[in-house]
């Protein structure tokens, strides 16, 4: 219980900020790797260049990526950009990775205060259609054109009004996660992308099968049930292996989002709002993904209930059979019940036929001997006869039924 209690106070405490003041350039690289898998994401390690007190680099180990982060302190505001220390072999080496994926690589450049026009500046730093925002309250100033160049980086200046070393650390935390969150949940985008058409292949299948399954006859429901079942399966397989991305995509695009509230932008006259330019372009992408998992989902219920529909119709069937051979098997008993006692009454004719042909032989017999019997008799034992024979074949049939 201890160690827990532990590893939740060590989460609470997670990802620092590097804290600094002055103008200074970021540097902050995102990699998926085989040694990200092996960290618990529970732990986070904070590891320290120790070349130089003005270049503090932070590696953090999130669940499926790993991010490097160095801060390198400048002496005066840049009239240029300037050249970044942390390539992306480096930061894979930082993190461990052997075998690595770039995900993306956000260099911000941290300035005083923002000048009267930024026109100037902007252009002179090769920034193109540019988005930029008050933040903190007006502590700040963000500007980007969300443009990656050719060292698969892209840029952004943060000038700094009135932000103290934490504010101004945590502020560009927060600048560089929305890239970093907003780079992993596009990674579901070729997926759905993919999936586009298969879909709509599944749903034109769907129809089919539906269709087919009001107008089939009873003869070709098993391989209906069977074509059913195959759709379904490929639907339930499609929707397994994206269920984890498109999950990710949700849940790094909420973060993307509060971190965008948690800037407190405000508008900067001439100039579309960072946040609002990362929304327009990210949330659109973000509900194809959404869409492309609800889409599966749908198609699931819908291959499932098409599959329950198809086995309530073969088992009403198979009760109609049923009913129909119950019905003719009780028509059969009971022409066998007629038979049966037609038989019994020609039995008893028989037998008593056959009893009293004895009968006769027998007085006739005794009448050659000498012995004189009265015919009344013989009129006597043919009722007697019949009689008993009945009685015994009721009780016969009697005894069977019980």
């Amino acid at each position: 219980m201890q160690t827990i209690a532990l590893d939740f106070n060590s989460e609470l405490h997670a990802r620092p900020s590097i804290y600094f003041s002055g103008p200074a350039i970021v540097e902050h690289i995102a990699l998926t790797g085989s040694a990200a898998a092996a960290y618990n994401p529970s732990y986070r390690t904070v590891e320290a260049d120790e070349r130089s007190a003005d270049a503090p680099t932070q590696v953090e180990f999130h669940t499926e990526f790993v991010t490097v982060t160095r801060v390198t302190s400048l002496k005066a505001d840049a009239q240029e950009w300037p050249k970044g220390t942390l390539s992306i072999d480096e930061a894979a080496r930082l993190a461990g990775l052997s075998d690595w994926s770039f995900i993306c690589r956000l260099e911000i450049l941290v300035c005083g205060a923002a000048p009267a026009e930024l026109g100037p500046l902007l252009s002179a730093l090769q920034f193109g259609d540019t988005a930029a925002s008050m933040i903190g309250g007006g502590a700040a100033l963000v500007c980007s054109d969300f443009r990656v160049g050719n060292d698969n980086s892209s840029r952004t200046i943060l000038f700094n009004n009135d932000l103290n070393a934490y504010r101004l650390g945590r502020m560009v935390r927060r600048v560089y996660e929305i890239e970093t969150y907003r780079v992993m949940a596009l990674l579901g985008l070729p997926q759905a992308r993919q999936l586009g058409p298969v879909l709509s292949g599944y749903d034109r299948k769907l129809v089919e099968l539906t269709n087919r399954h009001v107008t089939t006859s009873a003869e070709e429901h098993k391989r209906l049930l069977d074509e059913i079942s195959q759709l379904s399966a490929e639907v339930i397989s499609a929707a397994a292996q994206t269920r984890n991305r498109f999950g990710a995509t949700a849940a790094y695009a909420k973060i993307v989002e509060e971190r965008i509230v948690e800037l407190r932008e405000t508008h900067v006259p001439g100039f579309q709002r960072f946040g609002i330019f990362v929304a327009r372009r990210f949330k659109p992408a973000v509900r194809s993904c959404e869409a492309t998992a609800l889409r599966l989902e749908q198609l699931s219920h819908a291959t499932m209930h098409l599959i329950d529909l198809l086995q309530t119709r073969i088992q009403v069937e198979i009760e109609v059979q049923n009913a129909v051979q119950i019905q003719a098997m009780a028509e059969r008993a009971e022409t066998q019940v007629k038979i049966q006692r037609a038989v019994e009454g020609l039995s008893i004719i028989a037998i008593s036929y056959y009893l009293l042909s004895l009968i006769k032989v027998a007085f006739e017999t005794a009448d050659h001997a000498g012995l004189h019997i009265n015919p009344v008799y013989m009129l006597i034992s043919i009722p007697v006869v019949i009689g008993a024979v009945a009685l015994a074949i009721l009780r016969v049939r009697h005894a069977l039924k019980s």
